[in-house]
């Protein structure tokens, strides 16, 4: 008999799914195994994990251990990967172990051509879902943080979680409100700190001596009294992916006290002596030929005019050389990478599926905000008639109402003004992904300068630098491992003299040929 593994995994969300169990799932693999006579020797279990990770104890066990198996059995592809670099790998390796990973729903998928384009696509699919679900997720807790409930989970020192006793909507059933034992000392500390009479340390210390711990139970650092007094959760407002919202939390520290507060900081802080270190985009990717050692950014203002340079420490002042020419160097780069017509039609499909989704979801709340704005005009229209026509309210009672239904009126009106909006953007991100397909120069070019990073970490491991020019290159480990399963296809991997680049060189230096979305996913969801 044929030795065989069974691997199977659920998500926390999925627990009671039916037909997704971890039971249902064994249940369904160790059948097929007794009717093609495979002997399961053991099966690996993840409860509770996400597939969009390779992190996975039971997962890593089993990979660990390919010698003794000939199968895999899966319930289906998504059990195993829902990333498509994850599948890819986990497919190179099992190739390379001689080990057939068989999908008990997915008959089609075997080790023909055929079935390895059609894994490739559902691996890309499973990608892709788990890429809507997250981007669904985060659409919530922006939209509860637009209405003023902190999205964060567990709120700084001197708040807590509560349920709400008079909730509105589903935003609105858990709010922030004062820690009966903490906020009394945080609001103290921000008076002794503004009064300049101690320090961070000290403020630290005591805190600690009162018993008081940390959100994550742990003991009081200064680190964390330094975030605490620069946070201006503590006056009603919060942060929310880089973006400041206005809170319906209660405010713990008045607005002069705050204030106060970050004079005294930024005083102090004017009194040290700092090394910048400075983070340009090819920080970390650059060495230098001729040392072998890594080259190091650094920003100067001369004449009220920035300079950036690299530079090798060892080598010193022959090395420096304009960030300018060498970021310009790397974006010809990039125009010389072509992606396959087979993933420009594959984006291209992607890109048809979340408009529909857009255009739907867009409709969707339309119809559900429209509704709750009739509700709400219903009710208001009708205490105005019990009061002024029925005479069966009392004036109090009317501006009760009136207090309850308005604020709810406003919030919906803002939101529908806001659907547009959102919308509009999201047009704009699907011409990201156009551009994309079409053009990964032009895309590189036009991103931002954390894209460019994502960009740049994903294709490549370093750039070797000599005489103001790129002259080689190392690709990413990513990359390598789509090279070896042929997924990818790199033409060159040497560069010609910068010289030739900078003449605009014609010559292909990378071809991408991979129908992989979760390479578009990375880069622009």
């Amino acid at each position: 008999m044929t030795n065989a593994y069974i691997y199977a995994r659920v998500s926390t969300e999925e627990q009671a799914k039916e037909g997704q169990s971890i039971e249902a799932q064994l249940r369904m693999c160790r059948k097929y195994a007794d009717e093609n006579n495979l002997e399961v020797i053991n099966a690996f279990v993840d409860e509770g994990k996400s597939a969009t990770t390779m992190n996975r104890q039971a997962l890593q066990e089993m990979l660990g251990s390919l010698k003794s198996v000939s199968i895999i059995l899966v319930q289906d592809t998504d059990r195993i990967a829902r990333n498509t670099l994850d599948h890819l790998k986990i497919k190179a390796l099992l190739k390379k172990n001689n080990v057939r990973l068989i999908s008990i729903s997915q008959p089609l998928i075997d080790d023909s051509p055929e079935g390895n384009l059609i894994d490739t696509l559902l691996a890309a699919s499973n990608a892709f879902q788990s890429q809507i679900t997250g981007r669904k997720t985060s659409k919530v807790m922006e939209q509860k943080a637009e209405f003023g409930w902190y999205p964060g989970g567990t709120p700084p020192l001197g708040y807590r979680n509560a349920d709400n006793p008079n909730p509105t909507s589903s935003l609105d059933k858990r709010i922030i409100v004062f820690d009966d034992v903490t906020a009394p000392h945080i609001r103290t500390m921000f008076k002794q700190y503004a009064s300049g009479k101690t320090n961070i340390k000290e403020l630290a210390k005591e805190l600690n001596e009162l018993g008081i711990k940390s959100p994550q139970k742990s003991i009081i650092h200064p680190s964390l009294v330094s975030r605490t007094l620069q946070n201006p959760f503590y006056i009603g407002s919060f942060y929310w992916k880089k973006k400041l919202y206005s809170g319906n939390h209660e405010q713990l520290v008045d607005e002069a006290t705050f204030n106060q507060v970050q004079k005294e900081l930024e005083k102090r802080n004017a009194n040290r002596s700092r090394k910048r270190k400075h983070n340009l985009l090819l920080s970390g990717l650059l060495f230098y030929k001729d040392s072998g050692n890594l080259m190091w950014g650094s920003k100067k203002i001369k004449n009220g005019k920035e300079y950036k340079h690299y530079f090798c420490g060892e080598t010193g002042k022959g090395s420096y050389t304009s960030a300018k020419d060498l970021e310009t160097d790397i974006e010809k780069i990039f125009r010389k990478i072509e992606i396959s017509e087979g993933y420009k039609e594959e984006v291209l499909e992607i890109a048809k599926t979340i408009l529909k989704e857009n255009r739907s979801d867009k409709e969707a709340n339309e119809l559900r905000l429209k509704k709750e704005l009739a509700k709400y005009k219903k009710a208001i229209s009708e205490a105005e008639d019990d009061r002024y026509i029925r005479h069966i309210i009392t004036s109090e009672q009317l501006v009760r109402i009136l207090d309850k239904y308005k604020p709810l009126l406003k919030k919906v009106n803002k939101e529908l003004g806001k659907l547009d909006i959102n919308y509009d953007e999201k047009v704009e991100q699907l011409e990201g992904i156009l551009i994309l397909a079409e053009n990964i120069g032009e895309s590189y070019a036009r991103a931002i300068k954390p894209l460019k990073r994502e960009y740049l970490l994903l294709f490549f491991k370093k750039f070797w630098v000599q005489h103001g020019e790129i002259i080689n290159y190392e690709l990413s480990k990513d990359i390598k491992e789509l090279i070896e399963n042929g997924s990818v296809l790199v033409k060159s991997s040497r560069l010609p003299l910068l010289d030739s680049l900078r003449n605009g060189h014609e010559g292909q230096l990378l071809k991408i040929n991979i129908e992989d979305t979760n390479m578009f996913n990375t880069l622009i969801i």
